[in-house]
């Protein structure tokens, strides 16, 4: 729209230079003819300017001699281009004599703490490790980490800490609730049916082991009304009155309970051949059984997935290492010196690109589009050569036409 306006008082300058020449032909006097000669020098000016603009682009009243500048010329205009901004404008020096005056680490702050870049940065890193675990063969994985395992089990001392658990249980206050949950539990067991048939079947087994062939001692117990049902009664009272006993912490019971229950976890820990069944059954184990189902199901079911256990801690950590950098001043100067060495690098090893791109990009120009560019760029200014063309123009012929006057006055 400017453009249009100053061609538009261009064109307007060069009518009026013209319109003043042949309203001033039969004007006599000073005044006539002093303005006669500035508009005849306007309109000579301004058309002389008028056909150097429009020569550059298009050829003016169909002459093609000299004219239409910029198509003839297109090749060696855009060879002088490209040399112009790949070696000069463009070149690797001025390029990073820019790139040295920012602060790459300062921009990448302002970027990650007040236009939204640290949560970008959280979720694309977060996605990408999430991928990356999705990616993993889960059985591969669980048979290296049930053959890492195996071997941390054959040399834990798996022996070694059930002794020190059994003297630890034998201490108190572990070997008193122990002792009372034991107590609990056989009351309960007591009470069960299936203990007093079982009883009762012992009881026969030893009665008639005891009587044998002697009839007088199967009197005895006859008389005595020792039959197997009362022997387990008696046998069942006496039980649930010491567990009652020991369950309300009677001195006396509890401390030969006690006692007992100590030197049987004792005996128990300093014998070798406990050691060596939990050293025999740990090896077996170990043949028998596959932890590869298990881990494999514990990776798909808890390292795998969208939102895995381990997703809350790596956030944790990829935003403490953000606050690190945008605190540390060391960090912040090695990435804006790392940023700046790297883009020399590149510019050297790619500058040869610049020169191609450049011109390709010139290449996809028709002569119609190029010629409406480049004027488009340059039509204010060359609009207002031709206004200072017609205006220096008068002024020059009003100046002759006083010299010449002037000329004859004196002679």
């Amino acid at each position: 729209m400017i453009g249009l306006q100053k061609r538009q008082k261009a064109n307007l300058a060069l009518a009026i230079s013209a319109v003043g020449f042949l309203g001033t032909l039969p004007v006599s006097g000073f005044w006539g003819g002093l303005f006669h000669h500035g508009f005849l020098a306007a309109t000579v000016g301004g058309l002389a300017d008028w056909f150097a603009v429009t020569a550059i682009f298009r050829k003016p009243l169909g002459i093609s001699y000299r004219t239409d500048i910029l198509r003839r010329n297109r090749q060696r205009i855009m060879d002088s281009l490209v040399t112009f901004a790949s070696d000069d404008l463009l070149s690797v020096d001025n390029i990073m004599q820019v790139v040295q005056e920012q602060d790459a680490a300062g921009l990448l702050v302002e970027y990650l703490e007040h236009r939204g870049g640290r949560m970008r940065l959280v979720e694309t890193v977060e996605e990408t490790a999430v991928r990356l675990v999705n990616a993993l063969d889960s059985a591969f994985l669980a048979t290296e980490l049930e053959s890492a395992l195996k071997e941390g089990l054959k040399v834990f001392p798996f022996e070694q800490t059930a002794v020190d658990s059994l003297r630890i249980l034998a201490e108190d206050p572990h070997s008193h609730r122990l002792i009372k949950a034991l107590a609990e539990i056989a009351q309960r067991v007591l009470e069960s049916p299936a203990l007093r048939e079982v009883l009762e079947e012992n009881v026969r087994l030893l009665r008639k082991e005891y009587e044998g062939e002697s009839a007088g001692r199967a009197f005895v117990l006859s008389s005595l009304g020792l039959t197997d049902e009362h022997i387990v009664e008696i046998l069942c009272e006496r039980l649930q009155r010491r567990l009652e006993e020991l369950l309300s912490d009677e001195e006396e019971t509890y401390a030969a309970v006690q006692k007992g229950f100590t030197a049987l976890l004792d005996t128990l820990g300093k014998d070798p051949a406990i050691q060596e069944a939990l050293h025999t059954w740990k090896d077996g184990l170990m043949q028998r059984v596959s932890l590869v189902p298990f881990l494999k199901r514990w990776i798909d079911g808890n390292v795998k997935g969208m939102r895995p256990f381990w997703l809350f801690e790596f956030d944790a950590f990829v935003n403490a290492k953000v606050d690190a950098f945008v605190q540390s001043n060391p960090w912040r100067r090695r990435f804006d010196s790392l940023v700046k060495r790297f883009l020399a690098e590149e510019l050297q090893k790619h500058h040869a690109l610049i020169p191609g791109l450049i011109r390709e990009r010139l290449g996809e120009l028709s002569d119609e589009a190029l010629v409406s560019f480049v004027e488009s760029k340059v039509q204010d200014d060359l609009q207002m050569i031709r206004i200072n063309g017609a205006l220096v123009g008068s002024l020059v012929g009003m100046g002759l036409f006083l010299l010449v006057t002037l000329a004859e006055g004196i002679g």
